[in-house]
């Protein structure tokens, strides 16, 4: 049986790495394949053309994974001419097709996106999750969240005066809301639609053990790569592309380049925390400002933050459409232009004011 080339990311088609690989090898499959449907075909063959690709990829990924593994799929839509197909629509069938058993439609929602005029703008894309078995990993302590009433307790019965809740947290369910890796996000890098670390650390820590295998067939620059080091695992995958397979060994090494600079803020931050050096000296790829800052200076918001953000927006904006029908005046929005409301003093504050 061949041996698996364990940490490494294939320079090259993902379908040459996965030919290569033994049956049930690998723990956890986490990939985002990319949309290149390809110029060459028109709009309704070329969609057809990826699917069927994308479906020879994914009967690979079945035959690789373990009987305890699970492939988390991340897809968006296929738009055209004002034609929208969601993708997990295409992939859903092609996945139970090769004997997986569905857990969970995941949705990745965000505030911000592609505005449309004739139709509604689109905020969401969706993982599909998909085990082999019914024998598969799921670490629900390792990935639990706050409670919503942490302090909730039972008011009558035998545990009267008891925590009604988990103390540990809850389960984070099936809408999450990392923040996209866009500007101002130090995770940034060349690639234009990269994962979020902490979406893909969620995913390996609830699907995988220490010392799994991961398996990224799309691998892009990386993040998948980072994250199961970062934690404790294996990795392998391919990519194609050589510009972002160089920024995947990059981000692995974690070290400049020739020029002094790092593939994101995140890297260099991460060395100048390790070595001492003066953040100063170096840049990163897609910088803009003249001096890049330190971890120490940088707001980082947990999901929960965005989270509650995108639940106050879209209850603004139903309570806005509801004072439109009923011709009411429209309620204020407490963050007009961006800005929230100030913060009001408190009762010794306003005794000695």
């Amino acid at each position: 049986m061949p041996s698996l080339p364990l940490d490494t990311i294939y320079h090259g088609d993902c379908r040459e790495l996965l030919s290569s690989l033994p049956d049930a090898s690998v723990d956890l499959v986490v990939s985002s394949p990319p949309y290149n449907l390809g110029k060459e075909y028109e709009s309704k063959v070329a969609l057809q053309h990826y699917v069927d690709e994308q479906a020879g990829v994914l009967r690979e990924c079945a035959r690789v994974l373990k009987r305890t593994g699970s492939i988390f799929w991340q897809v968006g839509a296929f738009a055209d001419a004002g034609m929208l197909v969601p993708l997990d629509i295409r992939f859903f069938p092609i996945l139970e097709s090769l004997g997986l058993i569905p857990r969970n439609r995941i949705v990745w929602a965000r505030q911000h996106g592609l505005h449309a005029s004739k139709k509604f703008s689109c905020r969401h894309e969706t993982i599909l999750w998909f085990t082999r078995s019914d024998d598969y990993t799921f670490n629900l302590d390792a990935i639990r969240v706050p409670q919503k009433y942490q302090n909730k307790k039972h008011y009558r019965g035998d545990k009267k005066g008891e925590l009604s809740c988990n103390p540990d947290g809850k389960n984070p369910g099936d809408i999450w809301l990392f923040r996209n890796v866009k500007h101002n996000h130090e995770e940034q890098t060349i690639h234009p639609c990269q994962f979020p670390e902490d979406l893909i650390a969620r995913i390996v820590l609830s699907a995988t053990k220490p010392g799994d295998v991961i398996l990224d067939p799309f691998m892009g620059v990386g993040t998948v790569a980072v994250v199961a080091r970062d934690h404790g695992r294996h990795f392998l995958g391919a990519e194609l592309d050589p510009g972002y397979h160089k920024v995947a060994m990059q981000r692995l090494s974690g070290e400049p380049d020739e020029n002094r600079v790092f593939p994101n803020l995140k890297t260099l931050r991460d060395y100048v925390e390790r070595t001492g050096e003066p953040i100063g000296r170096y840049r990163f790829a897609v910088q803009v400002g003249e001096r890049a800052t330190e971890r120490s200076k940088a707001k980082v918001y947990p999901e929960e933050h965005h989270l509650a953000e995108m639940e106050e927006r879209l209850a603004y904006e139903e309570e806005a459409f509801a004072a439109d029908l009923r011709g009411h005046e429209r309620p204020v929005d407490r963050k007009l232009n961006g800005v929230g409301p100030k913060p009001q003093p408190s009762p010794e504050e306003k005794l000695f004011a």
